[in-house]
């Protein structure tokens, strides 16, 4: 693995104070949890070289080859996790072409992973093995270049292209790829890395990280990291381990959820073989002043912020964005101790969370593309219905807040083909059968059928959006009269008028019983109307009605009673929910919740002791709405280009927010008086019927404000 390493300590933390840019920056210091915070600049700093021509890979083959490598990972961390579904696995031999009739170069100068030759004009010129050096080919400089051809063989890797020659350099758009089973397409993009690797072989860098002594012999290192254990001594250490204290108490081999495994490195210490995911660490005393952790974080910026007269609420904000931090890796990963992969549902709840902090395109992008690259023909995203369903969805909110229509050009094809094959599985009345898949929707034991149905209405809504980029009308047109279809079917066996709820399903135990998934699931996803939202409202605020499994889905249940306009009961219900985990010390958010169990009981899950999943990134969602929610923050044109707000404060007397967009940063700052909006330039906030331009500072009275309300 190559790491590098950054020094990091208080100095940078209270540098990174005094430059926060925003009112929400300054006044929500006090809850920092993240060791890397920074609001200015990426911490540690990004490795990328922009300002050299990029490496050419096949589409998706980067994204596909690194989640392979994840999945080795996995086991050997010896993770208690399996990884169902079918992912595409990278092509080890492939074409680069490009067509820019001009004069030959003297000298063909170039970097490939692997070996291969060289071919103008379809006849071979050069051929070249395998090198991490530089490559030098001499041509005739009197040939007129039709086409350059570069085929490339790697073992273990996927075929890559650097040239930095001005005449044929990558930068050039024109280059295409091509791989055996694949048509010529236009080759990807990506940048070049200070540490000179290619760019499938970078990993994220590291700060070193010392820990404080705790109780009972344990070493705290203060927060919830991802990263390696390193130990001076002169012979092997033994460790123990957990996110909670508990856990790293226990000495149990059974019950280790991670590989413990330390082996001896060429300086002389000793290192965990695998990066672990922990808080607290056990060792023999000797070595205790000896010990600290190269902890591993992408480059990032806290662009976003949030705070508000509740502390607690800020506090929850900002541990949702250090759960998610810790969670950014190669992909939106979860579960960072139990499974370290990119899962297709969740990364629904952390890229709105993505979003509103560290506005992180490139990460989105490459989860969606590695996970969705093979299709579902053989087998749903994930091995889980309602995931390829989520995929569809996530890709219409990757459009909506990142505006990146090159991959959509890119993926639409996929996404056709994966709507068409859902098409293909539905009953006379448009009803999606789960078939061969697991039926997932959430850690319940409820039935699930209207919240699936629900949910492809939704996906076949967005592809309806994705089809409208992309100009595609037919599309366009035949998803409406599906998803028409669907919606009528569910509104006449689905919906009760008689209780006023969605019904969990269509058998007649179904019937008898309530459950809140299908009726959130309707608001957020705009199937209810407002005839429905009084109903709907009562049905997800009774005790009586079970509650959700995880904080995944307690994330768009609040989201949805505060669409349905009961801002306090979310804010109550966050204070509660996400607030109790802060009082059982988490510094990031779990994998599951019940305010009703205690002790260890907290860290069961799978049916051992130390299952669960403390820091999750489904779990990541009040970074989102509250901002979204609170202040009805959110894009309605792709790209943030327009937004909307729609202040809804409930007990609070006021609330900051920062939240990044391709355009700047959108300030919102509220108080008992006043409203500023800070729009920046290239945006456009819509208000009432008006629209406000930018660049501008918008001041409103609170009175002016609620009058024109």
């Amino acid at each position: 693995m190559r790491i590098t390493i950054y020094l990091i300590g208080l100095v940078l933390i209270l540098d990174s104070l005094a430059i926060a840019q925003t009112p929400a920056h300054k006044k929500s210091q006090f809850a920092i949890v993240d060791p890397a915070y920074h609001t200015e600049m990426m911490q540690p700093a990004s490795q990328l070289n922009i300002n050299q021509p990029p490496w050419l890979y096949g589409p998706g083959e980067l994204e596909c080859w690194r989640l392979q490598l994840l999945i080795k990972r996995k086991g050997q961390a010896r993770l208690k996790v399996g990884y169902p579904g079918v992912f595409h696995t990278p092509y080890t031999s492939a074409s680069f072409r490009i067509k820019p009739d001009i004069q030959a170069p003297a000298t063909l100068s170039f970097r490939a992973v692997g070996g291969g030759s060289i071919s103008i004009n379809t006849k071979q010129v050069a051929v070249f093995t395998a090198s991490d050096t530089v490559h030098t080919v001499s041509l005739d400089p009197h040939t007129r270049i039709d086409e350059l051809r570069v085929y490339i063989k790697a073992d273990d890797a996927p075929p890559a292209l650097l040239v930095e020659d001005a005449a044929l350099s990558t930068t050039n758009g024109l280059w295409e790829w091509k791989a055996v089973e694949e048509s010529w397409q236009k080759a990807s993009t990506f940048w070049q890395n200070n540490t000179g690797v290619p760019p499938h072989l970078l990993d994220d860098p590291a700060i070193v990280l010392k820990p404080k002594p705790a109780d009972n012999g344990l070493l705290d290192f203060g927060c919830e990291l991802f990263g390696t254990v390193v130990i001076k001594s002169g012979d092997k250490p033994t460790i123990s381990v957990g996110e909670s204290k508990a856990e790293a108490l226990n000495t149990n081999a059974k019950d280790f959820e991670q590989s413990l495994e330390m082996v001896r490195s060429d300086d002389g210490t000793w290192r965990s073989k695998s990066p672990l995911t922990f808080r607290y660490l056990l060792t023999e005393k000797k070595h205790a002043d000896a010990v600290h952790c190269l902890a591993i974080f992408r480059p990032a910026t806290y662009h976003g912020a949030f705070a508000c007269s509740d502390p607690k609420l800020t506090q929850v904000w900002m541990t949702s964005a250090y759960t998610l931090r810790v969670c950014m890796h190669d992909f939106l990963l979860d579960g960072m101790k139990r499974d370290r992969l990119p899962w297709t549902g969740d990364l629904a709840m952390s890229m709105l969370a993505n979003a509103y902090t560290f506005s992180d395109p490139e990460i989105v992008r490459r989860s969606l593309v590695a996970i969705g690259r093979a299709g579902i023909k053989q087998k749903d995203i994930n091995g889980i219905v309602d995931y390829s369903l989520w995929w569809v969805i996530s890709q219409d909110h990757y459009q909506l807040y990142f505006a990146d229509a090159k991959h959509l050009k890119q993926e639409w094809p996929r996404i056709k083909e994966v709507l068409d094959d859902l098409a293909k599985r539905c009953d006379d009345s448009g009803f999606l059968r789960p078939g061969r898949s697991w039926l997932f929707i959430d850690w319940v034991e409820q039935p699930k059928w209207t919240a699936l149905q629900i949910l492809w209405w939704w996906a076949q809504e967005s592809g309806v959006r994705l089809a409208e980029r992309m100009k595609d009308t037919e599309t366009k047109e035949a998803l409406q009269i599906s998803s028409a279809k669907l919606k009528a079917a569910l509104l006449s066996k689905c919906w009760s008028s008689q209780k006023s709820f969605w019904l969990p399903g269509i058998t007649p135990k179904d019937r008898r019983y309530c459950t809140k998934h299908p009726n959130f699931l309707a608001v957020i996803s705009g199937m209810a109307t407002e005839g429905q939202y009084d109903g709907i409202t009562k049905a997800l605020k009774s005790e009586s009605v079970p509650p959700v499994g995880t904080p995944y889905m307690a994330g768009f249940e609040t989201m949805a009673v505060a669409r349905l306009g009961d801002t306090q009961f979310m804010l109550d219900f966050v204070r509660r929910y996400w607030g109790g985990m802060l009082e059982q010390g988490a510094t990031t958010f779990w994998e599951a919740y019940d305010p009703k169990q205690s002790g260890t009981q907290h860290y069961e899950f799978y049916g051992r002791p130390y299952g669960k999943s403390l820091c999750h990134a489904w779990s990541a969602g009040p970074a989102a709405f509250l901002p979204s929610e609170i202040v009805g923050l959110r894009p309605i044109e792709d790209g943030w280009k327009r937004f909307s707000i729609a202040p809804n404060l409930g007990d609070l007397t006021w609330v900051s927010i920062a939240t990044p967009t391709l355009f700047g940063t959108i300030s919102v700052d509220i108080d008992q008086n006043t409203i500023q909006v800070k729009i920046p330039e290239g945006t456009t906030l819509d208000y009432q019927g008006q629209s406000y331009p930018g660049p501008k500072h918008l001041t409103l009275s609170i009175k002016e404000w609620f009058l024109s309300s």
